[in-house]
């Protein structure tokens, strides 16, 4: 019987919870962060009865939807508008002339015809803008329909819905694979230890798992056997406003009047992250929406300008100041004129100037009109049209670059990603390049090659390492010796030991499936969890699974058992999947009874979709479960499988180096086998395990620069410890006269493998008094439950008091190869000129044999090393390698001149032992002292201070995740890809735009003196010389695509060429292309070129009957040749598009007068211009004044060209 559609609660469809009513007015004004003061108090919505809209977490904070876009539908147009004004003040002064042309007195065009080149410029905007924050409200409605289960108070079950709905104080689940919804106080896992694990790539870049704990008190809601629903948890939270800081919370939980727990950040699961590992997770939101860490951080990286770009805004305020004299002489001039023809006899009001329409009957008045007047006539000379030909430019060009396919890596199948659209010129003007090294030089791929834990030195056979340097390989000689030794060498044996406990490793373990998802049976229908609502019945559901096993002969499918011999599985109990609440009061009908054969779902229910995706997952994949186990009355959650089939990694680690040493020790049968917030299990030689119980680990900080962890052991509990040589070292106990010798021996070994480029780590142990480490614990707790920004700060003090009188146990040695075309990539950057800079935390030897490798060091160069002042003073000559220490570069960003004065000299530097935070200070010291224009490449998430700091930053796709990728203003694959960046796109890109910009800025000044000159003969009365139409579109229509085909396709040299020869880049770096010597070069020529212009025609005319339409045309037709040929000079590499381009230009110029001709009627145009193009056309003494006109303006550019090319060779004018 098949229940009807009404009667069905639809707990798997969407649950959109109602609507506030119209009348209630809070539902207007919500929460937000900004008006919170003093900490929240949050208690749990499901201990009210209230609709959601009534609750008083939905009046206080702020509910889960996000909203990235800049406008609304109704406030788009005037805010864009509003928003342009404000940013770009050039829009400001056109917006000013166009209003100052409505005015009779100033009325130099028809009043709507000043309004068309502001309202071309804001209208382009705007639909640039509009289409930018159509796509942020699609992706904010992606965002925001994605789905979340619930708990629902009235149905008391979870259900399903959309995250724009979630509030502060729901209690959420969720399963694995799924993305946290919001920031949620973690209070329940399917792991019996209280433990999950999240992915927080979109949070840090990081794509390692981090563990995450509930909090104490509440690891019994995790455990086997407990029946909890979340009305079971009643305590209210209190935590502080929402801030930015990802890895700091403050906040406690009262359990009781009086009874606190303190929240740490490893209790809390951030919006954005993901949950893996473990099959579901429930807790409570915090903070919802923008209230979120990663909406708080969601800033804009900061605005970079090129330096193309400023100086262009120092040639604008030239441009003014030639606009200021121009207006006042003017205005001075037309008062002149005015006061030397007398008023009228007839009319005292009125002077006998003819043509006057209207003056007062003062000079002096008439030329302060005559400034707005003028203003209106001479706006041109600053380039309207300039801020949107050079934007589509940069569009254009970062088209293209991102095409090159020589910027594509296959391996990866990533192309470079051009994040920031505004400073691809910039590329072009680099002198110092400062590179990471981890990751960015090398390939981050680190290699367990060498250990050490006595005299002798393991290492693979060299011949082995070169047949395969990508992975590592047995050493025989130790691999003897841990079999005749384990486990009577206790030496080594905690050498190893520390090697597999001491770590952040993840064990990776599949499969997870949370009975949630996959739904269940009530009141006879079938609810699938993830999916809409289905009317399928339980004997329905029976009838279609017995098709399915009907069918397994006609379409055999691999078996479970085919892949399940290739998991290694530990065993343990049994336990309910998940929390399905309310089930237990519903009638569970026999679960249908299926067998391992592989099935084929029949044609007969394809029709239901989603209920057939879903038997085709649960059923046929062959990693899958029975549908048995899945369903809610049967839920068994298998152990955590542990893969070690061939090439699959089995672990996840935060840190490469870790994973070497787990990979490293897992060759000599020491194996991490499983690992929790409490115990970790190991796998030792002979194929026994040993499970060892952790009472504590302090983890790894790039200042301590050092990892623990203490185990339980029958002697009482052992601390284990490694870190850099440094931090282990500096911390040994004051050794015997044996272990003087041992730890000399060690300390050999690190200098050998340093020397050899191995990334070294020291490892050691101390036995712990059981009282001392009792006295220890609880001090440290306490400092865990204080709430306190410098909490972190207090727990590694701590942590440093226990990690000193150590036992070195021994060293180890991994490799980290240099990715292909490094050194060739880095001696090119030198050859053209740029100071190449290597930041590093490695100790000196590791650092300077990288640096010898890479090419950062030239052979035939002195290496200068400077560790205090004294050292200064011995440095001699130019051209030299320099190593700087930590004490070097703290001079550095003091600004100590000696040290500024060796710097500038050096041809490459090395940086070593640098922490994060020192790197972006190196950066603003470089920026700061050293005047360079300069770039940053990195790949990891400590990166991207310094990426941010420069002026082009660059990160690398790499092993370390995606922040810097994220960070950056380009993102590519490997580091020779820098090479082709810099030297052809670069070169190109800053050569073409600087060609662009002078252009613009001579064709504005040619226009505007067409029309001073023009002012000589016309009583300086602010008229045109050419048809007003035409001069409002004449710059942003006529003359603005030619410069735009040649910004993008123009080449000055191959890319072959720039390449083999770096020094080609020279110019770009000194900045010799557009400088303010070239922009008074260009503002004469445009000046004599307006002049031949005006006065060709002029002179051509004299003693002849013309009109002004028939002047004007010859003025506008002799600018648009000069202007065109002026920019056929400049060009390099012609091809058939750009030829067609210009020919199609003089071709509408041609067409918009014999049109504008034939449209122009005299009811709407005073003397229209009817036929007046064609007839000077029909001359021949229009073509030979327009030949002249154009020889004679060009002559001075043309004969300059020529002369540099005979003086020069084509490579010299390159280089120069």
């Amino acid at each position: 019987m098949i229940v009807s559609r009404h009667m069905h609660k639809r707990s798997s469809s969407q649950w959109v919870p109602p609507s506030a009513p119209l009348h209630n007015p809070i539902t207007i004004l919500r929460g937000r962060s900004s008006r919170e003061k003093g900490s929240r108090m949050i208690q749990p919505n499901h201990m009210f009865d209230e609709p959601r809209y009534d609750l008083s977490n939905f009046h206080k904070f702020t509910d889960n939807a996000i909203t990235t876009t800049k406008y609304g539908l109704f406030t788009f147009i005037p805010y864009n508008i509003f928003h342009q004004m404000t940013t770009k003040y050039a829009n400001m002064y056109f917006l000013f002339i166009a209003v100052l042309n409505f005015c009779p007195v100033f009325g130099a065009f028809t009043k709507f015809l000043g309004l068309i080149p502001i309202g071309f410029v804001l209208c382009t905007t705007l639909v640039k803008d509009g289409f930018e924050d159509f796509r942020r409200w699609r992706y904010d409605s992606k965002i925001n329909l994605k789905t979340c289960h619930v708990w629902d108070r009235e149905r008391h079950m979870f259900r399903k819905m959309y995250w724009k709905h979630i509030l502060v104080g729901d209690f959420v689940h969720v399963s694995n694979e799924q993305e946290i919804p919001a920031d949620v106080l973690f209070l329940r896992s399917s792991d019996e230890n209280g433990t999950c694990y999240v992915e927080t790539c979109n949070l840090d870049g990081e794509t390692s798992l981090k563990q995450r704990l509930v909090p104490r008190h509440y690891l019994p809601f995790s455990q086997k056997g407990n029946d909890f629903t979340p009305p079971n948890f009643t305590g209210t939270v209190f935590c502080e406003p929402p801030d930015p800081a990802i890895y700091t919370i403050r906040a406690k939980i009262e359990r009781a009047p009086g009874s606190f727990e303190l929240i740490t950040k490893d209790n809390m699961l951030l919006r954005g992250s993901r949950l893996r590992n473990t099959t579901f997770i429930e807790g409570i939101v915090l903070y919802a929406g923008h209230d979120t860490k990663v909406m708080m951080n969601n800033g804009r990286a900061p605005h970079k300008i090129s330096g193309i770009e400023l100086l262009t805004n120092r040639f604008i305020v030239l441009c003014m100041i030639i606009l200021t004299a121009m207006v006042v002489g003017s205005s001075l001039m037309s008062g002149i004129w005015l006061g030397d023809h007398p008023l009228s006899d007839n009319d005292a009001n009125v002077t006998i100037s003819p043509y006057v329409a209207w003056n007062s009957p003062k000079p002096v008045i008439d030329g302060v009109y005559g400034i707005g007047s003028f203003i209106i006539c001479y706006q041109v000379i600053v380039p309207i049209s300039l801020y949107i030909t050079v934007e589509i430019i940069k569009i254009a060009q970062i088209f293209f670059l991102s095409q090159d396919i020589d910027l594509y890596d296959p391996d990866m199948d990533r192309a470079i990603d051009c994040r920031s659209l505004n400073i691809p010129e910039e590329l072009g003007q680099i002198s110092h390049v400062l590179s990471d090294k981890t990751g960015t030089l090398t390939e981050n791929i680190m290699i367990f090659r060498n250990c050490a834990f006595d005299s002798v030195d393991y290492g693979p056979d060299r011949g082995l390492t070169e047949s395969d340097p990508t992975k590592p390989v047995v050493c025989v000689a130790l691999q003897d010796r841990v079999k005749s030794e384990w486990p009577t060498n206790t030496h080594m044996k905690h050498f190893f030991l520390n090697m597999v406990l001491n770590n952040s490793v993840v064990v990776n373990k599949v499969p997870h499936h949370d009975a949630l998802e996959v739904g269940f049976f009530e009141h006879d229908v079938y609810n699938i969890g993830n999916s809409s609502f289905y009317d399928i019945t339980a004997e329905q559901f029976k009838e279609m699974v017995e098709q399915f096993k009907s069918q397994t002969a006609l379409t055999p499918v691999a078996r479970p058992e085919q892949i399940g011999s290739c998991l290694s599985e530990i065993p343990e109990d049994s336990e309910v999947d998940s929390t399905i609440g309310g089930f237990s009061t519903l009638p569970s009908p026999t679960t249908p009874n299926f067998d391992s054969d592989p099935v084929e779902i029949p044609a007969s229910v394809s029709r239901v979709s989603s209920f057939s995706k879903f038997v085709k997952r649960n059923l046929i994949s062959p990693i899958i479960t029975p549908i048995t186990s899945l369903l809610p009355y049967d839920s068994i959650r298998k152990r955590h499988e542990t893969v070690v089939v061939n090439d699959f990694c089995p672990y996840e680690a935060e840190s490469p180096d870790e994973l070497a040493i787990i990979m490293g020790a897992s060759l000599y049968g020491f194996k991490l086998e499983d690992k929790s917030a409490t115990h970790t299990i190991i796998g030792v030689p002979g194929g026994a395990q040993e499970r060892y119980e952790v009472l504590q680990v302090f983890p790894f900080h790039a200042e301590r620069k050092r990892m623990s962890v203490v185990v339980k052991t029958p002697s009482g509990p052992l601390l284990y410890c490694k870190g850099a040589d440094s931090a282990i070292l500096s911390g040994l106990r004051r050794p015997t006269e044996a272990e003087s010798i041992h730890g000399s021996s060690l300390k050999e070994r690190l200098d050998e493998y340093s020397c050899r480029g191995l990334r070294t780590l020291a490892f050691a142990m101390r036995l712990l008094d059981q009282q001392q480490w009792e006295e220890f614990l609880e001090s440290y707790r306490f400092v865990m439950s204080i709430s306190s920004n410098d909490r972190d700060q207090l727990l590694s003090q701590k942590a440093d008091e226990i990690e000193k009188e150590l036992e070195l146990l021994g060293v180890t040695g991994i490799e980290d190869r240099l990715q292909d075309g490094v050194e060739e990539t880095i001696v090119a950057l030198r050859e053209a000129g740029m100071q190449v800079w290597v930041l590093t935390g490695d100790k000196l030897e590791t650092a300077e044999n990288i640096a010898r490798s890479c090419g950062l060091f030239a052979p035939r160069l002195v290496t200068w090393k400077i560790e205090t002042r004294e050292d200064l003073s011995s440095i001699r000559g130019d051209g030299y390698n320099l190593v700087l220490s930590p004490q070097a570069t703290h001079l550095a960003k003091l600004g100590d001149e000696g040290l500024l004065t060796v710097l500038r000299r050096a041809k490459s530097v090395l940086c070593y032992r640098m922490t994060p935070s020192e790197k972006a200070e190196i950066v603003k010291c470089v920026k700061t002292h050293l005047k360079g224009r300069v770039l940053t490449i990195g790949d990891g998430a400590n990166d991207v201070p310094m990426i941010q700091a420069a002026h082009v930053g660059i990160g690398i796709v790499g092993k370390e995740g995606m922040q810097a990728a994220m960070a950056c203003d380009f993102a590519i694959v490997r580091f020779q890809f820098l090479r082709r960046l810099l030297l052809v796109h670069g070169h190109w890109c800053y050569d073409r735009l600087s060609l662009t910009f002078l252009y613009f800025l001579y064709k504005n000044t040619n226009n505007v003196f067409l029309l001073f000159f023009f002012q000589l003969y016309n009583g300086w009365s602010a008229s045109f010389n050419t048809d007003p139409v035409y001069s409002i579109l004449y710059p942003i229509i006529f003359s603005s695509l030619q410069p735009i085909v040649v910004g993008v396709i123009d080449q000055d040299a191959s890319a072959d060429e720039l390449l083999s020869n770096p020094v080609l880049y020279s110019p770009g770096r000194k900045g010799t292309k557009y400088t303010y010597q070239l922009f008074a070069i260009n503002t004469i020529d445009g000046i004599w070129q307006a002049a031949v212009v005006f006065f060709t025609p002029f002179l051509t005319f004299t003693g002849q009957e013309c009109g002004l339409w028939l002047f004007g045309f010859y003025i506008a037709s002799g600018m648009m040749f000069t202007n065109t040929a002026h920019l056929a000079v400049e060009v390099r590499c012609w091809n058939i598009p750009l030829a067609a381009v210009f020919i199609f230009f003089i071709a509408l110029h041609f067409g918009f007068f014999i049109l504008y001709g034939f449209v122009s009627q005299p009811q709407w145009l005073f003397d229209a211009p009817i036929h007046v193009p064609n007839q000077a056309m029909m001359t021949l003494d229009f073509w030979l004044v327009m030949a002249i006109t154009t020889i004679i303006a060009i002559f001075p550019r043309f004969a300059s060209r020529c002369l540099w090319n005979t003086l020069y060779s084509k490579e010299d004018q390159k280089k120069k």
